[in-house]
């Protein structure tokens, strides 16, 4: 299977990782370019199936890196999608002119893309096309997991149904054998009887043409009627005895392989066990891996959490944050809940002009405070707290909506804000207790995986 390459031409870290998880899902490898210089000199020296390509970048533009492009006869033919929130018809107009196929919205739906990556043949329609016996055997390992009591039910019911399955071949086998010797038997029975009856036949046929002979049963006779009885006895006798050692030789043979078939069955028995311990050891320590992993990724977002008194809680930057941890936990496999909680600090403020309070002086004595607390003390309302991008990433990004990770925003009041550090009695200076107060003004992560 030949994969499909696709480079993404954007300065943004986040839109890059997004598109990323898109197309990865559709099985394409997927290289980085951060300018339309830096993807020039990239399709120097590489080759790829398809070029989405940023309108506005730190030096050449999208369209100019277009242009580029297909002017020249190496790259000319490689498809180039503009991935951009630019819109209007006569920028899509001025994309098409210099050889772009089209335009996607930054907040591409994976329909949308899905049929964009149709069109130009890099995927397969399988929507339609029957799901092979593998797919589903494969999908139905990977959802259930069995616990140890009904293991060892499966192993003794295998170790069952394998005994059953061979003493019914050796019983087929016999009564096969018993049946094929008794037939070869009877039709030789048949053909001796044949041959006697043919003779006797033939015998009478010549008495019968022969002259009357005087009727006179003498000593040799008696002993040729005795000869023609004891004839057929005799043939009947060594057919019994024949068939009899024929017999006794099968079940010996039965027996033999009962015996060796009893033992692969116990060796069968024992890998199989060993098998079963050393999938359960797998498992358990890609489990523990799995959960460092996450445990070590809470840790990491955690480090520098806090947020200074100006900025909204949920803004712009920790919308990257947020992007760059739901990447990893995407390609961990995570499925669960990202809890995000927003803390408020107390600080020092004084009142200005207009009534609203602001950070006090940091050279003036604590005790001069006018408010210690914060503007949104009595606030839980997460529209107080997030920028319009994030609420717009919430509910429209691919790395949310339908990846199995549900994100949970949660704004706390001053009351139900528990500090993460104490204020020490000797602090003097509003700017010392301020500092403290911005530790506690944080965001915690916390990442909930559900059962696996």
């Amino acid at each position: 299977m030949s994969f499909k390459r696709a480079l993404v031409v954007d300065d943004s870290k986040s839109a890059r990782l997004a598109l990323k998880v898109l197309l990865e899902r559709y099985e394409l490898i997927v290289d980085f370019a951060e300018t339309g210089e830096e993807a020039i000199d990239f399709l120097k020296s590489q080759t790829v199936d398809v070029i989405f390509m940023d309108h506005t970048m730190p030096g050449m533009t999208g369209l100019e890196a277009v242009s580029a492009i297909k002017s020249n006869p190496r790259t000319a033919m490689i498809p180039v999608m503009m991935y951009t929130a630019k819109e209007g018809e006569v920028y899509v107009g001025q994309a098409r002119a210099l050889g772009a196929v089209g335009v996607l919205p930054k907040q591409v739906q994976p329909g949308a893309l899905f049929d964009m990556l149709l069109t130009l043949g890099l995927v397969r329609d399988r929507r339609t096309q029957p799901r092979a016996a593998g797919d589903e055997v494969a999908e139905s390992l990977a959802a259930e997991d069995t616990d140890e009591l009904d293991r060892e039910y499966e192993q003794q019911a295998l170790g069952i149904s394998v005994q059953a399955l061979v003493t019914r071949i050796l019983q087929d086998q016999h009564v096969e054998l018993r049946a094929d010797i008794l037939s070869s038997h009877r039709n030789f029975a048949k053909h001796v009887a044949g041959e006697i009856l043919e003779k006797q036949k033939a015998e009478e046929e010549l008495a019968r043409l022969a002259p009357e002979p005087i009727r006179s049963y003498g000593p040799a006779a008696m002993v040729g009627l005795a000869l023609a009885l004891l004839i057929p006895l005799v043939v009947l006798f060594v057919l019994f005895l024949q068939v009899k050692a024929e017999r006794d030789l099968a079940l010996t043979e039965n027996s033999r392989l009962a015996a060796e078939v009893e033992t692969r069955i116990v060796a069968a028995q024992a890998e199989n066990s060993d098998l079963v311990s050393n999938i359960d050891s797998e498992r358990r320590e890609s489990q523990t891996r799995y959960l460092a992993s996450v445990g070590a990724l809470q840790w990491a977002v955690n480090e520098s959490s806090h947020y200074p008194f100006e900025e909204l809680a949920f803004n712009d930057a920790r919308l990257e944050t947020l992007q760059e941890l739901l990447v990893h936990l995407t390609a961990l496999g995570f499925q669960g809940t990202v809890r995000l909680d927003a803390f408020l600090g107390e600080y020092c403020l004084v009142a200005d002009d207009s009534g609203s309070y602001q950070l006090a002086d940091p050279g003036m004595l604590a005790e001069f405070c006018s408010r210690i607390g914060h503007p949104l003390d009595e606030s839980d309302s997460v529209s107080d707290r997030q920028s319009v991008g994030f609420a717009n990433f919430l509910a429209t990004s691919p790395l949310v909506n339908g990846s199995g990770i549900d994100v949970q925003v949660v704004a706390h009041s001053r009351l139900d804000s528990p500090r993460r550090f104490e204020f020490p009695t000797s602090l003097q200076t509003a700017g010392e207790w301020n500092r403290i107060a911005e530790q506690n003004n944080r965001i915690e992560f916390s990442l909930i995986a559900s059962n696996r």
